[in-house]
């Protein structure tokens, strides 16, 4: 019997000491400043979280336990690490935010057609033609000054002020299109 409580202390030393010792290898492996790569150290699975940090099966798989298992410390450890993973790649992130914001605007923006039809009565469309001004000189990294703020008092000719913004875009596209090596 004096055996067997002995092989007990033993074992409950031995999970005291591995709790500890996992606690203090995190405080090792990772630096709040700074990811590093693989704290756990299972490249298999870390190489897998990289492509999918969200994924909790994985991240199971990589406390070896149940996510609802694990420690007050490796939660922490967890949360801090899949977040730096889903913001590791920022100008990623940042690409595929400007990409939803073109999509976006593509969807919404006026075409040629339409600008068209507008300009045929300018001064009954001319609100529908500084829209497309708005989107078409933001969509060329550029601003469109509304005419109302540079003429409150409506003294400047506005199929004048359209022709000239009209010809404005059309510098903006051969600038864009010379950036781009479209030309």
């Amino acid at each position: 019997m004096l055996s067997f409580f002995k092989i007990v202390l033993k074992i409950s030393v031995l999970i005291t000491l591995w709790v500890f010792s996992t606690s203090v290898s995190y405080a090792q492996y990772y630096d709040d400043e700074e990811l590093l790569e693989d704290p756990l150290v299972k490249p298999r699975i870390w190489s897998q979280l990289k492509q999918n940090p969200t994924d909790e099966y994985l991240w199971s798989r990589y406390f070896g336990k149940d996510l609802f298992d694990i420690t007050p410390d490796e939660y922490q450890l967890y949360e801090i690490l899949k977040n730096d993973l889903m913001n590791q790649d920022q100008g990623y992130q940042q690409e595929l935010e400007q990409a939803k914001i073109e999509r976006k605007i593509a969807q919404q923006a006026y075409t040629k057609n339409d600008y068209a039809v507008w300009t045929e009565n300018i001064s009954l469309n001319f609100g529908q033609i500084e829209v497309y001004f708005t989107e078409k000189f933001s969509a060329m990294g550029s601003e469109y000054v509304p005419y109302h703020e540079l003429y409150p008092e409506e003294e400047y000719n506005l199929t004048k002020w359209v022709d000239e913004h009209e010809a404005r875009l059309e510098e903006l596209e051969e600038i864009n299109m010379i950036n781009n090596g479209d030309y």
